[in-house]
């Protein structure tokens, strides 16, 4: 694997730096905690300007059709400021799920509104569940006529107040826990017999509990083969949790930034305390496992991108930056010690979001479960030469 970024990749990454530190600052991420939406549309506006929501839809969608090496280079600028956007449930997961699965139609449709930052959407997967297997999903969606009506509640659905079009995934035929019978369908926010409910984390940002009560949708609004949206929602989820770990490891580059700068900075005992060894051991073990995720991350994304099978390296990968970022955010903040819990310091939007981030797309289980299938169930396990 050749990790030289390209000229283009290192102009991606410095411009994200630069549109970030100007754009998104702690007071910005605060305000964005209390406001209606959670995200602003001038900066989604100015995101699609640059690009930056069509860097993985198809050419012929408008799109740049990158890869997800230059998706995790993005998001790790993205991370290193926790901006509140709704980009990964639109153009990671939505906007990859269309490309996949849409019909031709469908993909005209949506994908050139993603593009100019026309169309938000929102990921309604979740339910009241810990769990993330598609096994465990029971919104029901059945036929009638031309249309399907929906009945059941979806979780944690990030941006749904202020979203467009709903990803919803419900299950058609069969009964949990089979993950088979489930559908894909694209609902719009508005429609009658939504009902959504700002839900509090301890993120403080948009998650929503979103009802559905006799919501009628369009056969035209399914997306894929009917009883068979694991097929393609597996990859794209796969694809999400390497671009989100690219994310989280922003998240904790930025914090150990600020920890080691403090450590030298902050004078205790006539000395900074980075030169007290419980301090350095903190940074060293910390920096250690961002730079082991940071690399499992873009080995995994390279392989990705050559088309090879990773579903053991996604796995690795999620369970890798998943801990890295609880772990990196909640030491980081005790660097600072007491003042790394004051609401006035930015550690704290850093520190309230590490536990969420680890649980998000999917927790430890979920994760370690597909490791250990793929190294004792497979017979075959395919490995990447």
């Amino acid at each position: 694997m050749d990790i030289k970024l390209s000229e283009e990749q290192v102009q991606l990454k410095e411009g994200a730096r630069k549109f970030m530190e100007d754009e998104c600052t702690g007071e910005f991420v605060r305000e964005m905690e209390k406001s209606e939406l959670g995200y602003t549309k001038k900066m989604w506006q100015q995101m699609a300007e640059m690009g930056w929501l069509g860097m993985a839809a198809p050419e012929d969608c408008g799109g740049l059709e990158l890869g997800t090496v230059d998706l995790v280079i993005l998001a790790k600028e993205l991370g290193r400021n926790i901006c509140p956007s709704p980009f990964l449930s639109t153009v990671v997961i939505a906007g990859e799920a269309i490309a996949r699965a849409g019909s031709d139609a469908q993909r005209q449709e949506f994908l050139p509104k993603i593009v100019e930052g026309e169309l938000v959407l929102a990921f309604a997967y979740q339910e009241y569940t810990r769990k993330f297997e598609p096994g465990v999903i029971e919104l029901q969606a059945k036929e009638d006529g031309d249309h399907y009506v929906l009945d059941g509640t979806k979780m944690f659905v990030e941006f749904a107040g202020g979203a467009d079009i709903l990803l919803v995934v419900a299950r058609t035929s069969g009964e949990a826990p089979a993950s088979s019978g489930l559908t894909m369908f694209l609902v719009d926010a508005k429609s009658e017999g939504i009902a959504s409910k700002r839900t509090p984390t301890m993120a403080r940002d948009h998650h929503y509990e979103v009802g559905f009560s006799g919501v009628r949708v369009p056969k035209d609004r399914v997306l894929g083969g009917v009883g068979d949206a694991w097929s393609s929602l597996e990859g794209v989820i796969e694809k999400a949790a390497v671009v989100f770990s690219g994310y989280t490891g922003g998240v904790c580059e930025m914090m150990h930034e600020r920890a080691t700068e403090y450590a030298q900075q902050r004078v205790q005992f006539d000395r900074p305390i980075g030169q007290m060894q419980l301090i350095q051991s903190y940074l060293a073990t910390l920096i250690i496992d961002i730079y082991g995720s940071d690399t499992l991350t873009f080995f995994t994304a390279f392989n990705m991108d050559k088309g090879r099978r990773v579903r053991p390296y996604v796995a690795k990968t999620k369970a890798f930056a998943a801990d890295t970022v609880n772990n990196t955010t909640n030491v980081g903040a005790q660097i600072f010690g007491g003042i790394g819990y004051m609401e006035e310091q930015d550690t704290t939007l850093y520190l309230r979001r590490g536990k969420q981030y680890q649980l998000a797309l999917g927790g430890l289980d979920y994760w370690e479960d597909i490791i250990a299938e793929e190294l004792i169930d497979v017979e075959n396990p395919t490995l990447l030469t």
